[in-house]
Parts: C-alpha cells; structure tokens; sequence
C-alpha cells in the first residue's frame, strides 16, 4: 500500500491528482504537461515558485514519474477511498467493492459479503451461464431483424405492384371516358348541325315571304297612288298577273312558324355522370382472388382453381357385427369378419 507522502509525491500541485504526462521544471518542480503554459503563446513560468522555464516551452517527459503515478493509480484503485484499506470484500447486497472496516460499519450492516476471489467467480460462472441464453436471445433478435426486413421488402414490393396496378386502372378508366367524351361530343355536334340545318332553311323561309310582303306592300302603295280609275286597273293588273286582291292580301305570317328544336340530348343531358358510371361498369374487370385456406376443420374443401370452398361429402361409417364396434372405414376392423356399410357419419 503506498504511504500518504508517497502518494503526494505523485500528485500534481496544480491539479491535485496523479501526474498524468508529468514533466520536470529546471527548478525541480513537477507538473502535469496540461496543467501549465505550452510556451509557445505564452511565457513558462513555474506555478509553484515562479522561475521562468526554458524558451520554446520544450519539455521531456519524466518516464519515471509517470511510471511510479501509473503504478499509484492502479494500488489507489485497490484502496477504499473512505478507509485507506485494501479492498478485499464485495457486498453482494449493494454490488460493490468493500474493505473489513466498510463490513462492519454500520452502512453495510447486515449486508452479505464474499471475498473478491470467490465473488469474481460467482460473477464470471454467472455470466457465462447468462451468455448462453443472451447468445440465443442475439440469435433470436437476428431472427427478428431478419424477417422485419423481409416483410419491409414484401411491404415496399407490393407498395410498387399496387401503384403499377393502380396506374394502369384508371389509365384504363381514363382512356374509356376520354373516348366516351369524344363520341358523345360528336354526337352532339351532328344533333347541333342537324338542328342548325332546320333552323336556317326555315330562317331563309321567313325572310322570303316577309320580303314578298315587304315588295307587294310597296306595289299596293303604288297603285292606291293612281288617279283615275282605268289606270288604277291597269296598274294592278300589270303588277299582279291576274292576282285577285284577295290572293294578294292573303296573310302569310299564319302560314309560317318557329322552328324550336330545344336539342334534347337525353339521357347524358340530366344524368351524364350516371350513365358513365353504368357504361363503365360493362368495361370494368374485376381481378379475380385466390382462396387460401389455414384451418383444422376436415369438413370443408377448396377447389383446385382455388376460388371456391365445398363441403367434403361424407363418408359411410361401418359396422362389425363381430366386434360389436362401428369403425369409419372398413379396414379399421382387424378381426377379419365382414363389416355392414351403416349410416353416414354425421
């Protein structure tokens, strides 16, 4: 155990511990490298008396120093820091080094203790055995790890094949009512020229006649200009071409109408959404789902396309009249005599 001045021999003024990287001063002091000025951005002035240090702050280190602070060290780490005892004891009770002083004072009363020997012991068989179950349970977590990143794999996977395939839906969707829109835009078109059509000719039909009235009206006005009569005859029937008056005055307008084709472009007019939605329901493949089936009941089957499930038929049981014993198929019976086929087994 070293002695108290023997260890302040080993401990630096300045920082008040082992040396650590110690160096000798000119004027015999010794101090941690860290615990004074390098020299270089400042004077090397001994802390404890003062003398100035060599320029250039270049110090060796003292090999023996550090050797004897390093050997201190590890006896200090043997000591009780509130004893100056060696530690000899571990307190199972508070998992912790001890020394006979620490024992039997009244902080570790009615503590268990071990000697450092056997307690390393203990400790290292204990910790070999828990290696064991701790190698199996890194194994396990391995495991673990192992299947998360494949179900991360799968995840990301069928992530992917989901947007391809919701892609190419309502591509699908896209397309089909893109090309609706345009023949129903089309069709419309013809139904609006059509209508057009009508319109115009009757348009054209209108204006005819209230031109032909328009001119006769001018004509009428002319001849009621004439003065006498025989000129008044003459005008009017060199004007009319044997038209009587009453022809001539005969009311067109009752003759002629309104073309009003209001372009009734039912049912896509009141209920365009609705129709689609049904048209699109024509066109729609619905992606047939293969059954899996995970159960322990023997009742049920699936079929080999695996898209439907059946009942399995029964099976006869049968009877041994020599047994006196119903079995559930012939050759459970091993007597030999002949067994009746009964009822199905329910």
């Amino acid at each position: 155990m070293a002695s108290g001045s023997y260890s302040e021999d080993l401990t630096c003024p300045a920082c008040h511990t082992f040396f650590t990287d110690p160096v000798n001063l000119p004027c015999g002091h010794a101090f941690c490298r860290g615990c004074i000025p390098d020299g270089v951005s400042s004077p090397l002035y001994c802390p404890q008396c003062g003398e100035a240090g060599p320029e250039g702050g270049c110090l060796p280190t003292s090999l023996i120093l550090k050797s004897l602070s390093e050997k201190a060290k590890a006896e200090a780490a043997e000591m009780c820091p509130e004893h100056e005892e060696k530690l000899k004891l571990f307190c199972v009770t508070d998992q912790q080094l001890a020394c006979i002083i620490c024992r039997d004072g009244e902080k570790h009363e009615g503590h268990k203790f071990k000697p450092i020997k056997e307690a390393v012991a203990s400790l290292r068989q204990e910790l070999e055995k828990g290696m064991e179950t701790f190698s199996g349970d890194i194994l396990a977590t391995e495991s673990l790890a192992k299947s998360q990143r494949e179900e991360l794999t799968k995840t990301k996977a069928k992530s992917q094949q989901l947007t391809t395939q919701i892609q190419r839906e309502f591509k699908e969707m896209h397309d089909f009512l893109r090309k609706r829109e345009k023949e129903i835009k089309k069709e419309l078109k013809y139904k609006e020229e059509d209508a057009v059509e009508k319109m115009s000719k009757n348009l054209n039909a209108i204006e005819k006649a209230l031109s032909d009235s328009r001119e006769l009206e001018q004509k009428l006005k002319s001849v009621l200009k004439t003065g006498d009569a025989g000129s008044l005859l003459k005008s009017w029937s060199e004007g009319n071409s044997k038209m009587t008056p009453e022809d001539a005055l005969r009311p067109r307008a009752k003759d002629l109408q309104v073309v009003n084709d209001s372009l009734c472009f039912d049912p896509y007019e009141s209920h365009l959404q609705f129709f689609m939605w049904k048209e699109m329901l024509q066109v729609i493949k619905p992606r047939e789902e293969l059954l899996s089936l995970q159960s322990n009941s023997s009742d049920i089957t699936l079929s080999d396309g695996g898209q439907s499930l059946f009942p399995k038929s029964k099976q006869a049981a049968v009877y041994c009249s020599s047994c006196n014993v119903t079995y559930d198929r012939p050759h459970d019976c091993q007597s030999g005599a002949d067994v009746q086929e009964s009822l199905p087994v329910d």
